[in-house]
């Protein structure tokens, strides 16, 4: 009965040590690791400060010059550095974008200038305006910062797309347990992906729902955000019918750990990607919660631009986990039959011989 017990609980206490070990170790101490930021400017201004910052910052920021404050926007706004500073603006460089609401500016604001787009990521816009803030402090001189990509008034937390990306990775891998669980082998591989495309059709749907329609939390294209949320759940399901393969009805615990647990640290849809600790920034590329927060935030501020490769991306975990599920079974049943033929060969040869 005692073991009983114990098995039983083992999961969910599994779950709960992943869950915060991973959480924890990931997001406790936020420090940037080669944060993008750039100073715009004539060079004989901004070598000398960009020097100076390189030794100062060392690591944890890369510090890039640019020739002219076009070209600085131009990076700011397609997310290529996190911010750009500019140590002499023109009046016409004031004007760009609109005041960061996450700095106070006096009536008669003056002083270097700081472009940055909290579109592309709220959390990073402090860590990026750090370094400048303190150059300006240390010439008493004001910052003014402003904001080229601004966050909707529908989603001043920056959170909506990834708790849409959460729902629909969580869509993805708890229907395929539940199939695997329910069914097990009783549902063929065709039905099964059948189910999931229909499902993924309706999760996706029901996700720009509610965080469109009815919340105007996510705006943007919806053919793209139901693509997106359709890939999402093909990817994560098919992949976790491959894991069920191995793991059966354990398959929800390495599940939540790759997709959930892992994905969403790796992801830097809560924090930058660039203050996660090595291993995970290891992961941004690869897991599928990275393309779909990706997405949502490429259709929501940036016109889609580049959502291909995260489009890309899902489908080859689609297509990945449907073609090792299938050579998984067939590698199974050729196995199988092999060992179902070496057991009636004796069988056979212990047979007598039919006598004349």
């Amino acid at each position: 009965m005692v073991r009983s017990i114990v098995r039983v609980l083992l999961f969910p206490f599994a779950m709960v040590v992943l869950l915060v070990g991973i959480y924890t170790a990931a997001m406790h101490a936020p420090t940037p690791h080669h944060l993008k930021i750039a100073v715009a400017g004539p060079p004989a201004q901004t070598g000398p400060l960009a020097t100076s910052l390189r030794k100062t910052l060392g690591d944890a920021y890369d510090v890039s010059t640019v020739a002219s404050t076009e070209q600085a926007r131009q990076l700011v706004a397609h997310r290529a550095v996190a911010a750009a500073y500019v140590p002499a603006p023109t009046p016409g460089d004031r004007t760009a974008g609109t005041p960061s609401t996450t700095f106070a500016r006096p009536p008669q604001p003056g002083g270097p200038l700081l472009y940055t787009a909290s579109a592309a990521g709220a959390a990073q816009v402090n860590l990026a305006a750090a370094p400048f803030a303190n150059v300006a402090v240390q010439q008493h001189q004001f910052l003014q910062v402003r904001d080229l990509v601004p966050l909707s008034t529908d989603d001043t937390s920056d959170t909506s797309t990834m708790y849409a990306a959460i729902g629909l990775t969580l869509a993805g891998y708890l229907s395929a347990v539940m199939l695997s669980t329910v069914f097990g082998t009783g549902l063929t591989r065709r039905r099964t992906v059948a189910t999931l495309a229909a499902f993924g059709a309706v999760a996706a749907l029901a996700v720009w729902l509610i965080t469109g329609p009815v919340l105007g939390a996510v705006h943007g294209p919806a053919p793209a955000i139901l693509v997106t949320g359709w890939l999402t759940v093909m990817a994560v399901g098919l992949a976790t019918v491959f894991l069920s393969r191995f793991c059966g009805r354990m398959t929800a615990l390495p599940a939540v750990g790759i997709f959930m647990f892992l994905g969403m640290p790796a992801s830097g849809a809560a924090l930058p990607i660039e203050t996660m600790p090595a291993p995970i920034r290891a992961l941004h590329d690869l897991l599928p919660m990275t393309s779909t927060s990706g997405s949502l935030r490429q259709i929501m501020y940036f016109d889609s631009d580049g959502i291909g490769r995260y489009w890309l991306t899902l489908a080859l975990w689609a297509v990945a986990g449907l073609v090792l599920t299938f050579a998984y079974d067939a590698l199974k049943a050729r196995r199988t039959g092999h060992r179902n033929d070496t057991a009636n060969q004796p069988r056979q040869a212990a047979e007598p011989a039919l006598s004349r």
